[in-house]
């Protein structure tokens, strides 16, 4: 049994984050766990899930990703002596990323609603300019290379959002292809591009297990395939679940975070030449 758990979780871990159908699995069933925890939290605290809501969780997204690339430098050693000993902490990679910046955003979150009763002002607002600043340290942090495959990936991904908001003005693809569904396939399509750039151009290798077992057949660009025949799917059916908008729409940031991440995360990381 301990052998069983060292070989697909432990090691892909220390493997700087490789993952198996097991961990895959296992991952998946805890982010379903994760949703309905948080979902539960925050109506306790009473947030409603909404745009300020998005603007405050919003950089802990980018805190998370560049933190995560942090790790993927100090695992080479790409950063000064006591960096790499902390950011080579195999806490890093997931799912310890996932419970770091749970905890970090839900620490600042509850800071910031004692600050909202005492001083009026809106727990977004000191929420979202406390992770600015934290995200703002990583950067500082981080060993910038070349920017030139981020301005590709940003770029390409900018086009793909372009071409689905001309979609959306398609009678019978505008309610699917709504302002926030066109921005969370845009998200998924940034993770695609990500992914084919540094595939192809800079000779990395896919960590998910269905990609890698994709890519041998069908080619890399198989990315954009899935994210059009699973990402629209499930917002479809999201939104047709308008009972609870609340849920709904943390269902909706869920999905964002997962194309979004991983597509932040290697764009960074190919700007950092990690």
């Amino acid at each position: 049994m301990l052998d069983f758990f060292y070989a697909h979780f432990v090691e892909p871990i220390l493997r700087n984050g490789w993952f198996n159908p097991v961990n895959t699995t296992v991952y998946g069933l805890f982010l379903v766990l994760g949703v309905y925890v948080v979902f539960r939290l925050l109506k306790k605290l009473k947030i409603k899930i909404n745009r300020e809501f998005f603007i405050a969780v919003f950089p802990f997204i980018v805190w998370a990703c560049s933190t995560r690339v942090l790790h993927d430098a100090a695992y080479v050693g790409m950063l000064s002596p006591h960096l790499n000993e902390f950011y080579s902490l195999p806490v890093f990679p997931t799912p310890g990323s996932y419970f770091i910046t749970f905890g970090l955003a839900l620490f600042v979150l509850l800071i910031s609603l004692a600050i909202q009763s005492f001083k009026r002002i809106s727990y977004w607002k000191t929420m979202s300019v406390t992770g600015w600043v934290l995200v703002g340290i990583n950067f500082l942090i981080l060993p910038w290379r070349n920017v030139f495959p981020g301005a590709l990936v940003f770029g390409l991904t900018l086009l793909w959002y372009g071409l689905f908001f001309g979609l959306s003005k398609i009678k019978k693809l505008s309610p699917l292809l709504n302002k926030t569904n066109t921005g969370i396939l845009a998200a998924h399509f940034l993770d695609a591009t990500a992914t084919t750039v540094a595939v192809y151009l800079f000779g990395y290798a896919e960590q998910h297990v269905v990609p890698r077992l994709l890519f041998p057949v069908f080619g890399v660009l198989t990315m954009f395939l899935l994210k059009i025949l699973i990402v629209l799917p499930v917002l479809w059916i999201i939104d047709k679940y308008k009972e609870k908008p609340d849920f709904t729409n943390l269902l909706k940031i869920t999905v964002f975070i997962l194309g979004f991440a991983p597509g932040l995360r290697d764009t960074i990381r190919l700007m950092a030449g990690v």
